[in-house]
């Protein structure tokens, strides 16, 4: 029996979502809780393999057991076993064929950056010290709207192919006094977020004297700009058709 449910995380200390033996990671951790609690191997799937020190607030997962549970007993019991930088929630029942990471009909991330040193928000926004002219920077945003192939923004370290996007929102705005970066999308390739908001910054700092759309049409890495820090970075949230959850 198959069942969906919802994972926030803070990815400070872990080595990302995928599990790995160098580190300890979000699919290790929710496997073996689940495991503890239902008394029975359990492997935990989600939407997307997000990177060492990157967080998410509304990241989709999927687990198998072998009999019916009570969802509302099994979170309470998951979030008292989980560490405390790891909860799920929104867990339910799904078809057998549901699969939280080809079943995804869209991403959405958030990239925060602060332009002064914020003790509270350590390790959750990229503290940007440059003198950046955002409206550079904004008016640069819209470019990357459409379907592309984002080669110019993916990590040389890929091993993926297929590197076309069809992205839906890119926006700018401010909250909680900081600078939120989102954008959307039906998938991303290897670091592209990041990469796409440390390209922002470099134009709008003026290091890169280009546009985003010159970039992607140049098709080439060493066009963009520097890959952001992973701190800054949120999985804000994966959408499924069929999936009933207010987040």
């Amino acid at each position: 029996m198959r069942y969906f449910f919802r994972v926030e995380y803070d990815g400070t200390g872990f080595g990302g979502w995928q599990s790995q033996t160098n580190a300890p990671s979000i699919q290790d951790a929710l496997s073996s809780t689940f495991a503890t609690v239902l008394r029975c191997e359990c492997t935990v799937t989600g939407a997307g393999r997000t990177d060492a020190g990157v967080h998410a607030r509304a990241q989709g997962a999927h687990v198998d057991v072998p009999v019916p549970i009570d969802v509302a007993k099994c979170e309470h019991s998951l979030n008292a076993v989980l560490p405390d930088g790891i909860c799920v929630y929104g867990m339910q029942r799904v078809a057998d064929d549901f699969h939280a990471r080809y079943s995804a009909k869209k991403r959405r991330y958030k990239y925060y950056l602060a332009e002064r040193k914020k003790p509270l928000f350590y390790k959750r926004v990229w503290m940007v010290f440059y003198d950046v002219d955002w409206d550079k920077v904004q008016k640069n945003i819209p470019l990357l709207l459409g379907t592309h192939d984002f080669s110019a923004f993916c990590s040389s370290d890929t091993t993926t192919e297929n590197m076309v996007c069809a992205v839906s929102e890119a926006s700018l705005s401010l909250e909680a006094g900081n600078r939120v970066f989102l954008i959307a999308a039906d998938r991303f390739v290897y670091k592209m977020v990041r990469s796409i908001v440390g390209t922002l910054i470099d134009i709008g700092r003026g290091r890169l004297d280009t546009t985003i759309r010159d970039i992607i049409e140049s098709k080439d890495r060493k066009k963009a700009g520097e890959t952001a820090p992973a701190c800054g970075l949120v999985l804000d949230y994966v959408e499924y058709p069929g999936i009933n959850d207010n987040v």
